[in-house]
């Protein structure tokens, strides 16, 4: 149990409205009951101090359904008394409550309860310094300090107020709940003795314990401590480990440590540079995974720049080494400065920053369209570091906007990045190009070529050298000579409709435009 000597008084108040059976409103002296001095014990003494009849040794008294024994009392006229020394009371057989001072006007029906204070009852104990109850408002409240334990809490506060009609307490002022599981710090909060529910209505931190190292902050909401369930409805944040989660509404359950996260969902990992965004969202920590959807945004923070990738559900979960994996499905389309793509799904590996798309991806690096069964991105610090391209591969770029595209195609390309910018291309396996050699932006004709393998040097965005492996370096055709339209290889496709133009285009897909004339 805490050290409760700062002591509280959430439940005196109650215990102490039962205790004196102080339900109503104040009535007249001449309405009121005289309290009732009962001898028990040989030891008394009687006498009078002043007004006051003074009653002294194993004092007992009862006033409608209380029952108080002390060492010391004093009658005043007009229905008051005041009890000394070893102070206890019982009310209805299960209230107790105990201290070293109290003063009770029987007509007003206000009691204030001094020094070293107990009140317990089946559920709870209650220790403070100063109690007060006003029977005319039906309430009870302490002023410097209490605490209260029940069952599966502790709580503490500064001031606290109990409602006796509704059993609903208020502690104010660096109020804090101790339980196994978790603590919760507020300036401000509600609790019933019926439901075990806390009322979040300030500011509010809760604290996991032990495994749980999670962080729950919100200032309006509810958390019902005997089930462990919450909904948090304002500010909210969810803090564990490297990651933060925010939501304009979040249900929690502590139990099967899950949160359900509604409308302007983001999740932020500090560690890999990763922000998740939606509408809804999940995060379970038993099965350490988490799903985002409606709107769903990823984003990949980089150095200079920062990739926006859009898809219907963005998932993720651990690998075998507790690696990040992040997954995202269905009509995917992302944006960056120099990186642009779409493709049916999409897997993020955080242990090697790897980026790899499925399912007819196609992508566009420095206005480079890339085409494949599969394409995989490697950065590192922010930056692409490769891309590879993987079975039917093609590279396509047009030249400017004319009918003329430089292409190049191959079981599989491999392409290098230095500053974002690709700078040498490997093709392997059934190479074929077709590129428009110019002079100072004359062009002469199409060079096209093949081979098992291909070398392709870029340099400002313009090719400088093929190496051609194992064959010869192809012909040039006079462009007076062939149609740019007739210099395509058998799987070109342009697919420029595709492209995100920026990063709130990557929220709307596009239908193919109707065909040329």
């Amino acid at each position: 149990m805490r050290n409760c000597d700062r002591a509280a008084g959430l439940s005196s108040v109650f215990s102490l409205l039962l205790l004196l059976g102080l339900t109503g409103a104040a009535l007249p002296v001449s309405g009121q009951e005289k309290i009732k001095i009962n001898i028990t014990s040989d030891l008394l003494k009687g006498g009078t101090r002043g007004s006051a009849d003074k009653f002294i040794g194993s004092v007992y008294m009862t006033h409608d359904n209380l029952r108080m024994w002390c060492d010391s009392l004093y009658r005043y006229p007009g229905n008051i008394v005041e009890a000394f020394g070893n102070v206890r009371a019982i009310q209805n057989d299960s209230i107790h409550l105990s201290g070293d001072y109290i003063h009770y006007d029987g007509n007003t029906r206000f009691t204030q309860v001094r020094g070293n204070v107990t009140l317990k009852d089946p559920t709870m104990t209650l220790t403070t310094r100063f109690l007060d109850y006003d029977g005319v408002w039906e309430f009870g409240y302490y002023f410097n300090g209490g605490c209260l334990v029940d069952l599966k809490n502790t709580l503490t506060s500064r001031r606290g107020y109990y409602f006796t009609q509704t059993k609903i307490a208020n502690f104010v002022d660096s109020v804090e709940v101790d339980a196994p599981e978790y603590t919760i710090f507020s300036d401000t909060l509600k609790y019933s003795t019926v439901t075990n529910i806390v009322s979040i209505v300030s500011p509010t931190r809760i604290n996991g314990k032990g495994d749980n190292n999670s962080t729950l902050y919100s200032e309006d909401g509810w958390y019902n401590t005997a089930q462990g369930h919450a909904e948090l409805y304002k500010n909210n944040l969810v803090t564990r480990d490297a990651y933060t989660a925010r939501a304009d509404t979040m249900h929690v359950d502590s139990v099967l440590q899950q949160v359900i996260m509604l409308h302007h969902v983001t999740v932020h990992d500090t560690v890999n540079k990763i922000i998740v965004r939606g509408h809804y969202g999940v995060t379970d920590q038993l099965k350490d995974i988490s799903y985002v959807t409606r709107e769903a945004l990823l984003v990949l923070v980089g150095e200079s720049d920062s990739l926006f990738l859009h898809g219907d559900t963005l998932f993720v979960h651990k690998d075998s080494l507790g690696n990040d994996v992040l997954r995202a499905y269905r009509g995917v389309r992302f944006f960056s400065r120099d990186l642009q793509g779409v493709c049916d799904s999409m897997v993020y590996l955080t242990r090697d920053s790897t980026v790899t798309l499925y399912n007819e991806p196609v992508a566009w690096a420095n206005k480079n369209q890339l085409k494949g069964d599969r394409i995989s991105f490697l950065s590192a610090n922010g930056k692409a570091k490769e891309f590879h391209i993987e079975d039917d591969a093609t590279m396509i770029a047009r030249r400017e906007d004319t009918e003329m595209f430089d292409q190049i195609t191959g079981r599989s390309i491999f392409g290098y990045f230095h500053d974002n910018e690709i700078y040498k291309i490997e093709v392997d396996g059934n190479g074929e190009t077709i590129y428009f050699v110019d002079d100072n932006g004359i062009y002469y004709g199409p060079h096209q070529a093949s081979a098992p393998r291909i070398m392709i040097r870029i340099r400002e965005r313009q090719i400088t050298d093929i190496t051609y492996y194992k064959t010869g370096d192809g012909s040039v055709t006079p462009l007076f000579m062939k149609d740019p339209k007739e210099t395509r290889l058998k799987n070109f496709v342009w697919l420029e409709y595709l492209c995100p133009v920026d990063k709130q285009d990557i929220y709307t897909a596009r239908p193919a435009p109707p065909p040329r004339d």
